[in-house]
């Protein structure tokens, strides 16, 4: 079964890298795959506000080192793999094989940080996050901790 990263980069491929930089190839479906569940979050709410692209954008350019130039390719690919309806999943899954259980809780505090960047963690957000985490197979506390340090950090509580 061809996963769904697989899928992506074939379709991309052209557009965003040469076919002899695979370990590029692999660290640009990491950076979609972030900016993906990032998108996943914040539009969970049915609101996609101005803040929450910009915070995207930021946490694309400064955790995930997207270059200002590819910057736009990236977003538009993200775009193109949020609108393919993913099996959230199986996403998770081949998203995280890969990462340690420390990278895991990173990813839900970015999640975090782009659900209260409006100063609301609306319950959509929140239950995104916490479906994510589950998948992610973060314990229950440690989903609650970074919880409560990214509204504290937001004043949010």
């Amino acid at each position: 079964m061809v996963g769904f990263l697989d899928r992506f980069r074939r379709e991309i491929d052209n557009t965003v890298r040469k076919e002899s930089d695979q370990q590029q190839s692999v660290a640009v479906d990491d950076k979609i795959a972030l900016g993906v569940l990032l998108q996943v979050v914040a539009q969970a709410d049915e609101k996609f506000l101005p803040a929450e692209k910009e915070k995207i954008r930021d946490v694309l350019k400064d955790y995930a080192q997207i270059p200002a130039q590819d910057m736009d390719v990236i977003l538009q690919a993200i775009d193109q793999a949020e609108k393919q309806s993913i099996d959230l999943f199986t996403f998770t899954h081949e998203v995280s094989q890969n990462l340690s259980y420390a990278m895991k809780k990173e990813i839900i505090e970015i999640l975090f940080r782009v659900a209260c960047v409006d100063h609301d963690l609306a319950h959509e957000e929140n239950e995104m996050i916490r479906k994510i985490s589950g998948l992610f197979r973060l314990e229950h506390k440690d989903f609650v901790d970074i919880k409560l340090k990214i509204k504290k950090e937001c004043g949010l509580g």
